[in-house]
């Protein structure tokens, strides 16, 4: 058995309860920010103030949502709830430097000075095995794209 005076053992137990409470608290919490790591449109404690489209914007006018000039055919504040909550399905695409995209967003946040810019791409055939009713969405000045089914690029794009 070891001999350590009354301090020293005060010394050991103190350090003990500082390793079990990193243990305890440090350690899942890490392990819980790398594991649920979610791709968003719109990070979570982000707030959004306007979407700017080719030919619309979609402003935040008060407590409600506007889309200038109006659209008869779409809920503007359906809109906004599709943007600030959509999670996003990372995917690996072939590089391409042809691609060309179909539809552009610019979303504004509060407290922000620049924009985020989406861009919507068609999925090529080489991308994936349903290339037809598939997108790729990509964020300005990052590699990394995402899939997006045609229902939600056509809700989140207002695409016809």
């Amino acid at each position: 058995m070891l001999k350590l005076s009354r301090r020293n053992w005060n010394n050991v137990l103190i350090f003990a309860v500082l390793i079990l409470m990193f243990v305890l608290y440090g350690i899942p919490q890490r392990l819980q920010q790398k594991m649920a790591t979610e791709h968003r449109l719109i990070p979570a404690d982000a707030q959004l103030l306007m979407i700017g489209f080719a030919g619309r914007r979609l402003v935040k006018a008060g407590p409600q949502w506007q889309i200038q000039p109006s659209a008869d055919n779409v809920d503007p504040a359906q809109l906004a709830l599709a943007w600030q909550h959509s999670q996003l399905i990372p995917v690996e695409a072939v590089p391409m430097h042809s691609r060309v995209p179909v539809a552009q967003a610019s979303v504004q946040l509060v407290g922000e000075s620049s924009p985020v810019i989406w861009l919507l791409y068609p999925a090529n055939v080489a991308d994936n095995n349903d290339g037809n009713n598939q997108y790729l969405l990509q964020q300005a000045g990052d590699n990394q794209f995402y899939q997006l089914s045609r229902q939600q690029a056509g809700q989140l794009f207002m695409l016809d």
